[in-house]
């Protein structure tokens, strides 16, 4: 079934969070492919209030009140544009000029109680499993990984061929998670991967943009430990 997508409400208590970056990745995408709205469509309440697919709806409801200067502007970062030919830019920015003026999207109408709601939108966000990061990287390169939504430079996989294993004496053995940057590896915990990507998307809400970021970690550890030194001086008084 086809809706107005202007006649659909976001689900106010959507548990899904998504920063900045990720918003004009997924825009990006969307504008892309498009094709995929038909095949994965917006599940709706008999209320028109979304239960799975707010971040898309979210997405096509902006396209609606912005311009296509402003789909270039957004397009104009992703990898996949820039290989575009000028004929099919053009094709896209019609694509869309022409779905802003009839823009219907796939929808499914769920009668649902309250309760199987709240629990389709919690299961709908709630991921199962983990990838196959050695089967990513055979069939995807690390751009066309970026552009399907993956954060660029942190790709956290416990299988690469860089995972060591360590001997704790009295213990078994134990998995070291490695972190990849350049020609770069080191150890991190999955609890220190959790906070460098709680940081870095604190740091793209904050400035709407991900560059700068390394450089902030940085500044951030240095004025941390010149106070812990200033702590640790202790004045001492000569004796009379």
């Amino acid at each position: 079934m086809k809706k107005d997508v202007k006649e659909l409400t976001i689900n106010p208590i959507n548990p899904r969070r998504i920063v900045i970056g990720q918003k004009r990745r997924l825009q990006q995408s969307v504008m892309l492919f498009p094709k995929m709205l038909t095949y994965r469509d917006i599940i709706v309440n008999k209320d028109n209030v979304v239960l799975a697919g707010n971040q898309r709806t979210t997405i096509l409801k902006e396209i609606l009140t912005s311009t296509p200067m402003d789909w270039m502007v957004i397009l104009q970062e992703n990898e996949k544009w820039q290989e575009l030919t000028e004929k099919q830019r053009d094709a896209v920015i019609e694509y869309w000029k022409a779905w802003v003026e009839n823009p219907l999207i796939e929808v499914t109408v769920a009668d649902l109680s309250e309760e199987e709601e709240k629990e389709l939108i919690i299961k709908d966000n709630n991921e199962f499993g983990e990838f196959d990061y050695g089967k990513l990287q055979q069939i995807y390169d690390e751009i066309n990984l970026v552009n399907f939504g993956f954060d660029e430079g942190l790709f956290y996989n416990p299988d690469e061929d860089e995972t060591v294993m360590t001997k704790i004496k009295g213990s078994t053995p134990k998995k070291i998670n490695m972190l990849t940057f350049g020609k770069n590896v080191v150890s991190v915990t999955k609890e220190e991967y959790d906070t460098l990507v709680n940081r870095y998307n604190d740091y793209v809400d904050e400035t709407g943009v991900n560059f700068g970021f390394v450089k902030s970690l940085l500044e951030n550890s240095a004025a941390e430990e010149e106070e812990e030194i200033a702590d640790d001086d202790t004045v001492f008084e000569m004796p009379q």
